[in-house]
């Protein structure tokens, strides 16, 4: 057995994403998110992950249903267990979908939230298009993307740093952190009709978890594609001659992060997103 398939214990990549990053970090910035734009009537949730916002969308009186879809079926699996369990079944339907070919009719939603999606889609611009498209006139979008980790993200400002002089500059930055340009953002939304009202910064105190936790979690989804464009990850799980140069990162990641560990070993650092509010 490695560390990593230690660390992995059977648990599926969606298991290890509510674990590990959902309490303490998707959790609080999703609450700000439907603070900032609060939900109504019916709701879209887009790349939805396990779930995280429309299961509390579905909690909401001024909610009517939730609709909710991710690319990746194991998400959708995880994130229709996980609404089960609490009871929400029957408040939100799940679809295997792309953001870029949404499944809906026209004019379709009242408001629409996208959490941390927008950075990973193929066609950003044609994802927003189809964002106008199923919102009815007038109906509003909720978006949050992670400015770069250079900028308010320091612990996967280090995780970069380590990463490219070990592994190559080519990795970084981090597709969660590839597209942090407030430039960027706004003329995406400009090319797809949406009309951009806001566009601010949100700083928030995020827990994630123990260093060597947090090592061998993110390094599942560190990787270049391969031929056949299927990530190829630069340390393999079940390579035991990784080992020691895993201890080594997380050594230097321990080193680096002194100010942010806690007492129970977590670490309490700030994280940084581009919030932007937008309507039809």
């Amino acid at each position: 057995m490695t560390l990593m398939t230690d660390f992995i214990g059977g648990r599926s990549p969606p298991e290890l994403y509510e674990t590990y990053l959902s309490p303490g970090v998707f959790a609080p910035f999703a609450d700000d998110l439907l603070a900032r734009q609060p939900p109504t009537g019916d709701c879209l949730d887009i790349a939805c992950g396990t779930g995280v916002v429309s299961r509390k969308l579905a909690r909401h009186d001024a909610v009517e249903r939730v609709s909710a879809i991710d690319v990746a079926a194991p998400m959708i699996a995880h994130a229709t267990t996980l609404a089960t369990a609490e009871g929400l079944a029957d408040r939100i339907e799940y679809n295997v979908a792309s953001a870029l070919d949404l499944p809906f009719c026209d004019d379709r939603f009242d408001t629409a939230y996208c959490q941390q999606g927008i950075q990973f889609f193929p066609d950003r611009v044609q994802a927003l298009r189809e964002v106008r498209r199923v919102l009815r006139p007038g109906g509003r979008l909720g978006a949050a993307v992670w400015t770069a980790a250079s900028d308010g993200n320091p612990v996967f400002a280090a995780f970069e740093a380590i990463l490219a002089r070990r592994f190559g500059d080519d990795l970084a930055p981090l597709g969660p952190f590839a597209f942090g340009s407030r430039r960027a953002l706004q003329s995406i939304f400009e090319e797809s009709g949406l009309a951009l009202q806001s566009l601010e910064r949100h700083e928030a105190d995020a827990k994630l978890p123990g260093v060597a936790s947090f090592v061998l979690f993110d390094l599942m989804f560190v990787g270049r594609p391969g031929a056949d464009g299927e990530l190829q990850p630069i340390i393999a799980p079940d390579d035991p001659s990784a080992d020691g140069e895993i201890r080594e990162i997380i050594a230097e990641m321990e080193n680096a992060l002194q100010a942010y560990v806690q007492n129970d070993g977590s670490l309490l650092a700030p994280m940084t997103a581009h919030i932007m509010l937008a309507e039809a």
